[in-house]
């Protein structure tokens, strides 16, 4: 058995991406792989490192699971821990398509589909002053190292006030909404998995903030009606008579359909900002939020993904502002080129 990166490439060495310590890590586990049975080995999809730069968490993606892969697994993961105690957790997640996406979204809905081997199913990271709770299957930010100045951008884009009810839409564990929470009103936190809605509830409290939970996969525009309706039947009022800010950090494929016409209509925010892990969905987005009546304010790219080609995107859109500039993707490639120099 080798190890090799989604494309096919050989995994040897630290990527620029991660701790330089996950690639000691990965080279017990290639070893141990080796001395699994045919059977059990070919279960195997993917072996994922997620955690901090002291705190692991190894999770293995199978397409397969019964008792056997279970035992040969947790057997490995143990040989694992003794080798590297930094190593805390470790999970199988099925996943029998044998998706290229280690935490497939789409995987069915039956079945068992994670076990623990040992461990807990969150760990704990600081990030400025605030300790969030982290779902083991949470989507996270890869590159540790650069999340602060991820957070700080996304608060100088939005400028809230505490008059202001702050929504975050895929608000995952609560990284933006959290850093937030003491300067709003009120943080209303969304996303699509259970356990994911309930760490970002549990750190925005902590955070010091007021908020409101809510668990609603977003796969199109009537998701997010659902939403503005949950919130009118509790808060007992429209919620686009509040002064909003909304907060947007969705997949790499962007918003879902109809996503940012209902938000508009249903939110009314006076500022929305629009996290994007590449530049693709862009142009998409812009052209939707002006046809909303909000303009492309202003835009940040950081290289959150050092040794690739892939650039995150912080773009900032109010309602109501008209700007004077070209096109979005060729704002976009200014400000590429300034930021490149």
């Amino acid at each position: 058995m080798r190890l090799l990166h989604g494309d096919g490439s050989d995994a040897y060495g630290a990527s620029p991406l991660e701790p330089l310590y996950h690639a000691e890590i990965y080279s017990t586990i290639e070893k141990l792989l080796d001395g699994l049975t045919p059977m059990v080995s070919g279960a195997v999809n993917h072996v994922i490192l997620r955690g901090t730069y002291e705190e692991f968490a190894v999770i293995i993606n199978v397409r397969g699971l019964d008792a056997r892969v279970v035992r040969s697994l947790r057997t490995l993961a143990e040989r694992v821990q003794k080798a590297h105690p930094s190593v805390m957790h470790a999970w199988i997640y099925h996943d029998p398509k044998g998706s290229r996406y280690y935490l497939d979204l789409e995987r069915p809905a039956t079945g068992v589909g994670a076990k623990k081997l040992y461990g807990a199913s969150a760990w704990m990271q600081t990030i400025g002053d605030v300790t969030y709770q982290v779902g083991v299957f949470s989507f996270t930010q890869v590159n540790l190292a650069m999340t602060q100045l991820l957070i700080d951008t996304v608060k100088a884009h939005a400028g809230v006030t505490i008059d202001d009810t702050l929504y975050d839409i895929y608000c995952g564990y609560g990284l933006f909404s959290a850093a937030l929470a003491k300067d709003v009103q009120r943080v209303i936190a969304i996303d699509g998995e259970e356990a994911t809605v309930d760490n970002a509830r549990y750190t925005i409290r902590r955070a010091g903030g007021q908020v409101t939970a809510i668990r609603q996969v977003l796969r199109n525009g009537e998701d997010m009606r659902t939403v503005v309706n949950t919130i009118q039947k509790m808060s007992r009022k429209d919620p686009a008579a509040s002064s909003n800010v909304v907060i947007l950090d969705p997949p790499r494929s962007g918003t879902a359909e109809g996503m940012i016409a209902e938000t508009a209509t249903g939110l009314d925010p006076r500022v929305v900002v629009e996290v994007f892990c590449g530049s693709e969905e862009i142009h998409r987005s812009t052209r939707e939020w002006k046809q909303a009546g909000y303009g492309l304010q202003r835009i940040t790219p950081l290289d959150l993904f050092p040794g690739t080609m892939g650039m995150e995107f912080v773009i900032t859109y109010a309602k109501g502002f008209i700007s004077d500039a070209p096109e979005p993707n060729q704002t976009l490639r200014r400000s590429v080129s300034r930021w490149q120099r």
